[in-house]
C-alpha cells in the first residue's frame, strides 16, 4: 500500500512490513504480525488509510492461517507443545484483529458519508472471516472455543444487519455468520482436522441454504437458538429451550442438510458405478470438478463425512441417557492395532495406559488423561476400556476430543461392544496377499442383530471376504457383508454372516 501524507507516522513500520514478502515460516510471520498489531494507534479508525492498514493486516493473518493449517491436518492429538503454542497464538491474533474491525465499523451517520468511497460491510465480512478461521484452527487443535470468540461474532453480525446497510451488503454479513453457525452445529470436536477443513470449504458454497430468523423456525428438531448477549454458540432446540429474553436469534441448517443429502446420493451412485466397472474409486482423492465438492478426501471419506453432516444438520443429537459422575481409574488401549494386539492370547501390556473416568452412561463414557498422554488420539478412532486385566475389553469409538494442553486430553466415548475377538480379514477383489487386523463384535440389542466386524477404514471393498481367527485352533471361514453400519476417518463397522455357499 503506498504511503500517503495523511498516514500517521506510527503506521510507517507496519506498512513497510506489509509491503515486504511474508516470512516463509507462518509462525514467524505471525509473531511479527502480533507485534505490529500491538503497536497500532488507538485512533487508527479515524482515517481511510488506517482502516486500509487493518484490512491488509487481516489479509496477512489469513494468509498465515492458510499456510499454518496444513501442519495440523495429519497431526493426531494432543498437539506437540510448540505446535500447540503456535496454534494458540494464531487464534489470539485473529480474534484481536476481529476486535479491531468492531471498532472500524462506522456508525449509521458515517455509513452514508463513507458509502461513496468504501464498503462498510467489508469490515463485518473481514471480521467474521477472522472469527471463523480462529474457530477452525482452535477446533483443529482440539481446544475449546476461546473466550470472547462468540461475543465478537454476535457483535459483528449485529453490525452487519443494521438498518441502513444495502441489501447486497447485508447478505454478505448474514452468509458469513451462517457459515460459522453451521460449522459449530456440526460438533467440530467430533471431526478430524482434515474433516474440519473439508467441512469449512463445503460451507463456502452451501451456507446460503441455511436460515437465520428473529422468530422460531420449523422443523424444531433441526433448529438452534443463539443468545447474542452471551459468549456462547448455537444451542439445539431439542436439547434446551431458548431463554425468555429479547433478541434471541434462531438458526436452521435444514436446507444445507438437504444439499448434503443430494451429494450423498450422487457419491453413492458414483461409487457403485466404479465398483461395477472394477475401479477402486473409494481410495482416490476427489477431483476438483466432482459435483462442486471440495478436494482433500477420498470419495469414501467424503461420503462418510457428508452422511454425518446431513444427520447433524437435520436432526442434532439429543442426550437421551442420564450421565453419572464418577472418579475411578480405568485401563485404556487406543487404536485398532493396539486393541487387536492387547486382545490376543499372551499379549504384553506395553500399549495399555491408565486414565480417569469422569462420567458414564449406558451409552458411553467421558474419560481424561491428566498424567501425560502416550500415543496419539483422533476423533472416530476406536478405544478399548476395562477396569482390570481380569475383565474383557469394552470397545468404544471416540465421539469427541478436547485437548487444551499438550499433556492433557478429554474424550467422549460411544460404547459399541462389551467384548471383542481379534481376527484378520481379507476382501475379495483387493490384494489377495493383504489381510488386515480386525475385531469381531457380538450382536448388540436394539443396535445390530448380527455379529459385526470393526476394521480399518477402506477395508470393505466387496461383499465377500475371508476371516481368520488364530485361537486355540486356527479357524478360517468365508463370509459376506450384510450392511455397512458406520464409517469414520479411522474405521468402518459392518455386520456380516458366514457364507454357507462360498464361491
Amino acid at each position: 500500500m503506498p504511503l500517503r501524507e495523511s498516514v500517521p507516522e506510527q503506521l510507517f513500520p507496519v506498512l513497510a512490513w506489509l509491503d515486504a514478502e511474508p516470512d516463509a515460516d507462518p509462525v514467524a510471520d505471525l509473531a511479527a504480525l502480533r507485534a505490529h498489531l500491538t503497536a497500532l494507534p488507538a485512533s487508527i479508525s479515524s482515517s481511510l488509510e488506517g482502516r486500509e492498514c487493518v484490512g491488509q493486516l487481516a489479509a496477512r493473518a489469513l494468509d498465515a492461517c492458510d499456510r499454518f493449517k496444513p501442519r495440523l491436518l495429519d497431526i493426531a492429538l494432543p498437539l506437540p507443545r510448540q505446535l500447540n503454542a503456535a496454534s494458540v497464538e494464531l487464534v489470539a491474533a485473529m480474534l484481536d484483529l476481529a476486535a479491531f474491525f468492531l471498532c472500524l465499523a462506522p456508525s449509521t451517520g458515517e455509513r452514508r458519508v463513507l458509502a461513496r468511497r468504501e464498503d462498510p460491510s467489508g469490515y463485518v465480512s473481514h471480521g467474521l472471516r477472522l472469527v471463523r478461521e480462529a474457530f477452525v484452527v482452535s477446533a483443529m487443535g482440539g481446544a475449546v472455543v476461546p473466550p470472547g470468540l462468540w461475543s465478537r461474532a454476535h457483535q459483528l453480525y449485529a453490525d452487519g444487519v443494521r438498518d441502513v446497510q444495502p441489501e447486497g451488503a447485508q447478505n454478505v454479513a448474514v452468509l458469513d455468520f451462517k457459515r460459522l453457525l453451521a460449522l459449530a452445529a456440526l460438533q467440530p470436536e467430533s471431526l478430524t482436522a482434515r474433516e474440519l477443513v473439508w467441512s469449512n470449504d463445503y460451507l463456502e458454497a452451501a451456507a446460503d441454504a441455511a436460515v437465520i430468523s428473529g422468530t422460531p423456525l420449523q422443523p424444531t428438531a433441526s433448529a438452534f437458538w443463539i443468545d447474542p448477549c452471551e459468549d456462547a454458540g448455537p444451542v439445539a432446540m431439542v436439547r434446551e429451550n431458548p431463554p425468555a429474553v429479547a433478541g434471541v436469534v434462531y438458526f436452521s441448517a435444514h436446507g444445507i442438510s438437504r444439499r448434503a443429502a443430494a451429494h450423498v446420493d450422487w457419491l453413492k451412485a458414483r461409487m457403485a458405478d466404479a465398483e461395477t466397472e472394477g475401479e477402486c474409486r473409494g481410495t482416490e482423492l476427489l477431483t476438483p470438478d466432482a459435483e462442486g465438492l471440495p478436494v482433500g478426501l477420498t470419495p469414501a471419506e467424503a461420503l462418510s463425512l457428508l452422511e454425518r453432516m446431513r444427520d447433524r444438520w437435520a436432526s442434532p443429537p439429543n442426550r437421551g441417557q442420564p450421565r453419572r459422575s464418577q472418579q475411578y481409574t480405568i485401563q485404556v488401549c487406543a487404536g485398532l492395532r493396539l486393541i487387536w494386539e492387547a486382545s490376543r492370547r499372551g499379549a504384553d501390556s506395553s500399549g495399555i495406559v491408565e486414565w480417569t473416568v469422569q462420567n458414564e452412561s449406558p451409552g458411553g463414557y467421558a474419560v481424561m488423561a491428566v498424567a501425560g498422554v502416550t500415543g496419539t488420539l483422533t476423533a472416530g478412532m476406536p478405544v478399548a476400556l476395562r477396569r482390570d486385566a481380569g475383565q474383557p475389553w469394552s470397545i468404544c469409538l471416540v465421539r469427541w476430543i478436547r485437548s487444551d494442553q499438550p499433556d492433557r486430553a478429554e474424550l467422549g466415548l460411544q460404547l459399541i461392544a462389551q467384548s471383542c475377538t481379534p481376527v484378520t480379514v481379507g476382501f475379495r477383489g483387493g490384494d489377495v496377499r493383504m489381510t488386515v487386523p480386525a475385531l469381531i463384535l457380538p450382536p448388540k440389542a436394539a443396535l445390530r442383530p448380527n455379529q459385526a466386524i470393526l476394521a480399518p477404514a477402506g477395508t470393505y471393498t466387496s461383499r465377500a471376504f475371508s476371516l481368520v481367527h488364530d485361537g486355540e485352533r486356527v479357524y478360517v471361514a468365508q463370509a459376506r457383508v450384510l450392511s455397512l453400519d458406520m464409517q469414520t476417518a479411522n474405521v468402518e463397522l459392518f455386520q456380516y454372516e458366514i457364507d454357507p455357499y462360498p464361491g
